[in-house]
């Protein structure tokens, strides 16, 4: 079924700057598709984890923190709907964030960032190698669901939107067809 993989901090705020769509035809002999800016890449041909990173890593410019995930682990994850029955909307929204390993500790969670009566993020799940919750609209500031998981976890952490997790399985399934 290949892989999924996702680079942390690329293509934001003006640093690692990178073209994904350039970096996935580069890579056309692996199979790469390129899932947004963000650096999120579907990886069908055959390859272990190890050749993936080191092809990505010999295109880029600069290196960056990234994770590769049998895409197995992916599907897996959405076909047990961990946000089933939740409403999301531009105010609120669903976050994967991929871990760099499985944590050693997992806090008591729910978590709030910045606290229960005002929270922007909720992280409320660790699956696998993923943590999950929420993320809604604050009148005072942005907080990135990245940051809540790797200060609770002690590890690095890169985040995409639920709907982009979603993107990806239904690319890894369409492959299979």
């Amino acid at each position: 079924m290949g892989h999924v993989v996702f680079l942390r901090a690329a293509n934001v705020g003006g640093r690692n700057v990178f073209r994904p769509a350039q970096l996935a035809r580069d890579l056309a002999p692996l199979g790469v598709v390129n899932v947004g800016a963000a650096g999120t890449f579907v990886v069908r041909g055959k390859a272990s984890a190890t050749a993936i990173r080191r092809e990505i890593l010999a295109w880029l410019p600069f290196e960056p923190a990234l994770v590769v995930v049998p895409a197995r682990e992916v599907v897996a994850l959405v076909d047990g709907a961990p946000f089933a029955g939740v409403r999301f909307s531009k105010d609120r929204r669903g976050w994967a964030a991929v871990l760099d390993r499985r944590p050693r500790h997992v806090p008591g969670l729910p978590l709030f960032d910045p606290g229960r009566g005002d929270w922007s993020v909720r992280f409320d799940r660790v699956d696998g190698r993923f943590a999950l919750g929420l993320w809604q609209r604050r009148s005072r500031g942005f907080v990135f669901p990245s940051h809540v998981v790797e200060k609770a976890l002690d590890g690095t952490a890169t985040t995409r939107w639920w709907e982009t997790i979603e993107r990806v399985a239904r690319l890894l399934r369409d492959a299979e067809t």
